[in-house]
């Protein structure tokens, strides 16, 4: 019973804004608009809400590859080589020699492990 109600409520409203603004004013003095938004004007995702967020950019640390080595179990990590896309560091892990490639990006991802 009660959705009934409801829905023949909210379609005579529907109808009632429909026609309200379908029909022109004669006497109408300019533009009025009418709108809703949500959160603060100048931080949102659209094209006048501010600038466009930079990509985040970051390089490998020496400390935090050398310490991402380290959890990944390798005993003496130590940087050997470091360029513009990669960082190398050695050590040893269960007795052998190991290498771990990192790629010079924010976080340090692995890209090779011997």
């Amino acid at each position: 019973m009660f959705a009934n109600i409801a829905k023949a409520a909210a379609l005579t409203a529907l109808i009632a804004v429909g026609a309200n603004t379908a029909t022109p004013s004669n006497a109408e003095a300019g533009n009025i608009d009418f709108g809703i938004y949500f959160g603060t004007p100048g931080y949102g995702p659209g094209p006048y809400w501010g600038p466009a967020p930079r990509p985040h950019r970051g390089i490998c640390k020496p400390r935090r590859a050398v310490n991402k080595a380290w959890r990944m179990g390798v005993k003496n990590p130590r940087i050997v080589r470091r360029n513009p896309k990669r960082v190398v560091v050695r050590g040893w892990r269960h007795g052998y020699k190991t290498k771990i490639v990192f790629a010079n990006r924010r976080h340090c991802p692995v890209i090779a492990y011997r």
